[in-house]
């Protein structure tokens, strides 16, 4: 494989598990509301027990994101580095 498919191949990847990640860390932070109301929206509702089906939902996803993608990111990383590095 040449360097320049492996770099397309890299950058699809970080494409694809980055947005993941992202989504997954701003539902951390949120405690799983993130998706599910505007910013102003989950001021008021973050302690409101009405939500917990969407809370539980946001924090399962945010397990499973954390869980599974990173390795998978770092790879891409590395795999558009070190073609860069031509090694």
């Amino acid at each position: 494989m040449d360097r320049y498919t492996l770099q397309l191949i890299a950058f699809a990847g970080i494409l694809g598990t980055g947005p993941f990640l992202l989504c997954a860390f701003l539902m951390k932070l949120t405690n799983g509301l993130f998706l599910s109301r505007l910013p102003h929206q989950f001021v008021q509702d973050r302690h409101d027990p009405q939500y917990e089906h969407e809370r539980q939902a946001g924090q399962r996803f945010s397990k499973l994101v954390f869980k599974y993608l990173p390795p998978f990111f770092i790879g891409f990383l590395l795999i558009l580095l070190l073609s860069y590095f031509d090694i």
